[in-house]
């Protein structure tokens, strides 16, 4: 593990203000019974690899295990909706993702974003690349947008998520670089990774799913989707350092239904903090390639509600492009 990234996540989790509070709040009796998370996609994916270590670290600290319930589909609305319908006592709690901050904007969903949830605490971000198999012929970025030009709608790009946001900011990046790739979308991360090493698309965003695929050199990447360089990859180089300021940003949290008491919330924060900068949380987040990204339930709220504006400018260049 990167040293010096652990120790800033110990530091961390020493100086919250969080973290002396478990032991002041722990004698209010909360949990007596499992608590349920709701996940919005299929087990094997890496955020429900990240999220079992963290509900694993977070039960031992509640005296109580946090059981993961895989509630797939709909761009992640399936999962945010069975968390609406969940009473607000703090023993179903569910882990948003980024698309809930658009699926609004494109479909009738159950639940405002700004108003239907009780936010606890954002956790991490995905950390992008544009992935290509090992032998593929382009060694840079560059390389790849010069034969994009040199054909036309030549070259596959896969994505995850006919509305997700690896897809989204592909066809943004296309755009911006001023060349024609067909995307073509997958249901989830290890199907297009499954797509890449069979010649079946040329790239594709892809995240903790190609760590596992780069470490036995049968995947690369060209360049890094994230807003700056990456410890796992320090020598790569951010699609900004080239010019076009796009990356994917996609961080998830939990959080619980609308109207939870501010006294659990804050119990529930310690605790998700604890799990999360843990020596195993951040051992997970390392394999991953991810970093983690904690935000208080006011700080997350905030961005929350920003994120639900960006999404609606989002969805009307989306539209203006004909791709909704």
């Amino acid at each position: 593990m990167n040293k010096r990234h652990f120790v800033q996540g110990l530091g961390l989790l020493a100086a919250a203000p969080w973290a002396t509070s478990w032991a002041q709040s722990s004698g209010t009796g909360f949990p007596n019974k499992p608590i349920t998370l709701i996940l919005p996609y299929a087990p094997g994916g890496p955020t429900d690899q990240h999220l079992r270590v963290v509900a694993e670290e977070a039960g031992k600290i509640l005296g109580q295990p946090i059981v993961l319930d895989s509630r797939p589909g709909a761009n992640g609305v399936t999962a945010a909706a069975a968390l609406t319908r969940a009473s607000a006592d703090g023993y179903t709690l569910g882990v948003l993702p980024a698309s809930v901050y658009r699926e609004p904007y494109i479909n009738k969903v159950p639940f405002d974003p700004t108003t239907s949830f009780s936010y606890i605490a954002l956790l991490s971000d995905y950390s992008f690349g544009l992935a290509v198999r090992q032998d593929a012929p382009w060694k840079t970025w560059a390389d790849l947008v010069a034969d994009a030009r040199k054909r036309p709608g030549a070259l596959n790009i896969g994505a995850t998520g006919a509305m997700g946001t690896p897809r989204i900011v592909m066809e943004e990046v296309l755009a911006a670089a001023g060349v024609k790739a067909n995307v073509v979308t997958y249901k989830g991360d290890a199907d297009v990774a499954t797509a890449i090493l069979g010649g079946h698309i040329d790239a594709a965003p892809l995240s903790g799913g190609a760590v596992p695929h780069i470490d036995a050199h049968k995947m690369r990447y060209l360049v890094m989707l994230t807003a700056q360089r990456v410890p796992r990859f320090p020598t790569l180089p951010t699609l900004k350092e080239s010019g076009l300021d796009h990356f994917i940003d996609s961080p998830y949290g939990v959080a619980g239904p609308k109207g939870m008491d501010a006294a659990r919330v804050a119990q529930l924060t310690a605790v998700f903090q604890k799990a999360l900068l843990s020596p195993a949380g951040m051992k997970a987040m390392e394999l991953l390639n991810q970093q983690p990204n904690y935000k208080d339930p006011a700080q997350y709220q905030r961005y929350a509600q920003e994120a639900f504006a960006r999404e609606k400018q989002r969805v009307a260049w989306l539209r203006d492009q004909g791709l909704l």
